[in-house]
């Protein structure tokens, strides 16, 4: 079975990059909105169905982190990627442009 081809651009990578980096700060608002709204909530709400609901909200929070966190790392790797990108690009053209000055004519 032959593996797709995958290419990027170093615009495509920092664009993507930019789009997690986004989505990162946009969901931590988020969840800290959320965080603000269950303390006010809890201030006023008590009872075994509050701490039922408390619980399902804690384990959301904590899996929402984890995209979040996700998020992060991939803005790590992005950030690597784009590095090595540019870097073996800039090598690409150095090489290229001395097999042009060693092939003169062409």
């Amino acid at each position: 079975m032959t593996m797709p081809r995958v290419q990027t651009t170093e615009e495509g990578m920092q664009r993507a990059a930019q789009e997690f980096s986004d989505k990162a700060t946009e969901f931590t608002s988020s969840l800290q909105s959320v965080d603000a709204q269950m303390a006010t909530l809890r201030a006023f709400w008590s009872g075994q169905a509050s701490q039922g609901f408390a619980q399902a909200m804690s384990s959301w929070e904590s899996s929402f982190q984890k995209v979040i966190n996700e998020l992060i790392n991939m803005l790590d790797v992005m950030g690597v990627t784009t590095k090595g990108y540019v870097a073996a690009e800039d090598t690409a053209a150095g090489a290229a442009s001395s097999f042009g000055a060693a092939l003169p004519g062409i």
